[in-house]
């Protein structure tokens, strides 16, 4: 009876090349684990963009798609501990566009302050926004949503 085994070089290389496959598999779930989320949109204040229910991807690693910019549709968590999804208009140091002020910019001005943000939902008479609630601190932006760059409502 003739059978053939592999050698120990050729077993070797196979358990190297598992290890090797196992490692980058679990590095890259960590990393997902660790920087991405699913949150759900709850109520109607994004619409028509995202509807009530809908489930979004959102990520922590903002170096991996760019810094928070304008038209961004970002998560932040309110003092309160309430997640709001809400699409960035002004960043700090600049001037809120006038078709956003609300009762806060006569408070408040309508410069955005460093650290802090200009938020809006894309429903504009279903929002509780910056229009209300005033400037957002950067703390507070959990993620940005990804592919969730659009035009300003």
């Amino acid at each position: 009876m003739n059978t053939t085994h592999p050698t120990p070089d050729i077993t070797n290389r196979r358990l190297s090349r598992l290890f090797w496959l196992i490692t980058i598999f679990g590095a890259l779930a960590l990393f997902f684990v660790m920087y991405f989320r699913v949150v759900v949109v709850e109520g109607h204040s994004m619409e028509p963009t995202y509807q009530h229910g809908q489930r979004l991807l959102m990520t922590s690693a903002y170096w991996l798609f760019g810094r928070i910019e304008k038209g961004d549709v970002v998560v932040i968590r309110t003092p309160e501990g309430n997640l709001l999804i809400k699409r960035v208009v002004a960043l700090p140091g600049e001037e809120v566009p006038e078709a956003y002020w609300g009762p806060t910019t006569a408070q408040q001005g309508t410069r955005v302050p460093e650290g802090h943000i200009y938020v809006v939902g894309d429903n504009l008479e279903r929002s509780e926004d910056s229009r209300t609630r005033g400037f957002f601190s950067l703390r507070w932006v959990e993620g940005k949503i990804v592919g969730g760059k659009g035009e300003l409502p």
